[in-house]
């Protein structure tokens, strides 16, 4: 499944708004710090865990830069109340509901596959 990389406040408002809607699927958001040995391994994770899954229009897989795009990080703390923290996974369903997190060694490929069963995926 595509990974899309999140470049712009506009980019994130607009996942965040479509978790809004009725019909909203799922949005997985993973948050990397591109000079982190922990962002690395947990990177490794999440793409291995992306490219098990099959297209769905049921879920979004979204990443982010905290250094390189330290507002969209900042901003989705404050949109979600989840505290930031790098490397983080967030698992957001409609509504805006954080259904599950992690962060640093807790990301694993069996992590990640556990959560999306919390939004059935």
């Amino acid at each position: 499944m595509q990974i899309e990389t999140l470049s712009s406040l506009e980019d994130w408002e607009l996942a965040w708004d479509e978790l809004a809607s009725e019909d909203a699927g799922s949005v997985l958001v993973f948050k990397l710090s591109p000079i982190c040995p922990t962002s690395h391994r947990a990177e490794e994770e999440f793409r291995r865990f992306a490219a098990s899954l099959e297209d769905s229009r049921d879920l979004r897989l979204l990443a982010v830069d905290v250094i390189g795009a330290r507002p969209i990080s900042q901003r989705i703390a404050r949109d979600t109340g989840i505290r930031h923290e790098s490397p983080q996974a967030l698992l957001l369903s409609r509504g805006h509901n954080v259904l599950w997190h992690a962060s640093h060694s807790a990301i694993t490929q069996n992590a990640l596959s556990d959560a999306l069963g919390l939004a059935k995926v």
